[in-house]
């Protein structure tokens, strides 16, 4: 079973978008293994490219043998079907995906290097916790289309 891991830089989550998560977890579960690691942002500092490297350096134990995406405003955007079919690429030579969250000043360019593929979810900027969703619904989708399931319409 693929293992897919999303790691997150950020604080307090919501009740309500932990009860989303949860739920869509729990769909993906016949299809993927989810995991969700929430790293701690770093507090406040006089420069944030200092702020991100301190986040990276949290990040990079996490990743492992994975193949490593990086959620960024800069990266590719894909359709829910393209999506479909970079994730069945991706687990022909990948036991584990992992994404990748920025905190509130996005990622340290050390994991935007790192990263096999870097995608954006949106062309707007997105608050922290419904990317959450959005990844957790999207990977949901991912599960139905692969397993032919009426969830996704076209």
């Amino acid at each position: 079973m693929l293992k897919i891991k999303i790691i997150s830089i950020g604080n307090k989550i919501e009740k309500n978008v932990d009860t989303l998560i949860d739920s869509y977890t729990k769909k993906c579960s016949h299809f993927f293994h989810l995991e969700w690691v929430q790293l701690k942002s770093e507090k406040r500092f006089d420069s944030v490219a200092k702020k991100k490297a301190l986040e990276a350096e949290k990040i990079i134990p996490q990743i492992g043998s994975s193949l490593l995406v990086a959620l960024d405003e800069k990266g590719e955007m894909l359709t829910s079907k393209n999506f479909t079919l970079k994730i069945s690429q991706w687990s022909q030579n990948f036991s584990c995906i992992t994404f990748v969250i920025g905190g509130a000043d996005g990622l340290d360019k050390s994991i935007l290097k790192l990263a096999n593929v870097t995608l954006s979810l949106s062309n707007m900027t997105l608050p922290h916790q419904l990317v959450k969703i959005f990844i957790a619904e999207q990977l949901y989708r991912v599960s139905s289309i692969l397993n032919n399931h009426p969830y996704h319409r076209e």
